[in-house]
């Protein structure tokens, strides 16, 4: 059917869904190949993305002689670009972990005000590496972070362990606390926190 535009239409399915998988699964891809990686491979299909672009757009040149098949190739890479832009991914992603990984994250701060579950990293005496019994519950190394503010008691679950003070994740409050009592979330220039449910909020720091 599209055999006079063959390639350039067959490129703009490719780009296309390359660009879209990048968007929806950034996430995992940052888990999986570092943010150092991450930032090149974003910047290598949007890349691949233009000059598809560009390729498409040559198709018009030929609309006298295949008629409306010349706009297939730009128009599908207008709908993918669209659906980037404006199809909330993260959030999306976002609130299925949390839907998710509700119960487990629940089990593992019991255990940590019951004392079960204490710092055992050396380095660090907030820290606590969560077993593969509760694998994927923070990323960035499934690690959670404990803080205690006037003898109360917060859990920190990473959905990004970004560089230096750059992160975000879920922050259980106890009953009686503030969001804003954890580490560095008083900063609200550089804070961004939103409640999702009793004790629960969705917090980043940049």
């Amino acid at each position: 059917m599209f055999s006079e535009i063959k390639w350039r239409f067959n490129f703009a399915i490719i780009s296309s869904l390359l660009l879209i998988l990048l968007s929806a699964f950034q996430w995992s891809l940052v888990e999986i190949i570092t943010v150092f990686l991450m930032m090149p491979l974003s910047g290598a299909v949007w890349l691949f993305f233009i000059v598809c672009m560009i390729s498409s757009l040559t198709c018009l040149l030929k609309f006298k002689d295949i008629g409306r098949k010349s706009i297939t190739p730009i128009g599908i890479q207008v709908i993918a670009f669209l659906l980037v832009i404006y199809v909330p991914f993260t959030m999306l992603w976002l609130k299925g972990d949390y839907i998710l990984n509700k119960e487990q994250r629940a089990v593992v701060v019991a255990q940590v005000l019951n004392g079960e579950l204490k710092p055992n990293v050396e380095y660090n005496s907030s820290l606590i590496h969560l077993s593969d019994d509760y694998s994927g519950l923070s990323r960035g190394g499934n690690d959670i972070i404990i803080e205690s503010h006037e003898g109360l008691t917060y859990v920190f679950f990473f959905t990004f362990r970004g560089i230096l003070d750059n992160y975000s994740g879920y922050l259980y409050v106890p009953e009686g606390g503030s969001a804003e009592m954890y580490s560095d979330l008083n900063e609200a220039d550089m804070t961004e926190i939103k409640h999702i449910e009793n004790n629960w909020y969705l917090v980043s720091h940049h």
